[in-house]
């Protein structure tokens, strides 16, 4: 069975790109697009319906560096990482994506991908999703 809310993460150092695609990939999946505000400010309960979050490179930096993941990382089926030219950014930020490639949840797109080939690739993480539901947190 495929699961059909995908937990999904949008990185990237352009906001207005990064913004609109988790816009558009919220739109989509019919589930609510959360930003760095919702999760880190208001402590906001993960909805279980399913979400896109989009934050920039920074906010990895404070999760490479405060311990375990936070639950909105810890839970993502997909981070979509819309990579730079410039390749700028940080060692930790880097880190933190490199674990990412390493679980196997990782999916690199330049910022003018088209939105269909992202969606190939939350729906192959949706269908690597087990069936027992959203993984616990530690």
């Amino acid at each position: 069975m495929v699961a059909t809310a995908p937990r999904v993460v949008v990185i990237a150092a352009d906001d207005g790109q990064r913004a609109a695609r988790a816009v558009r990939i919220a739109a989509h999946y019919g589930v609510p697009r959360l930003t760095a505000a919702d999760v880190l400010a208001d402590h906001r309960r993960l909805p279980d319906e399913g979400y896109v979050f989009d934050g920039a490179p920074q906010l990895l930096d404070r999760v490479a560096g405060a311990g375990p993941l936070l639950p909105v990382f810890a839970r993502a089926d997909l981070v979509v990482y819309l990579r730079v030219r410039d390749g700028g950014g940080t060692d930790d930020a880097y880190r933190v994506i490199r674990y990412y490639e390493a679980r196997g949840v990782l999916a690199g797109f330049r910022p003018d991908a088209p939105d269909d080939d992202v969606v190939v690739a939350v729906e192959a993480a949706l269908r690597a999703r087990p069936d027992e539901g959203p993984p616990r947190l530690p």
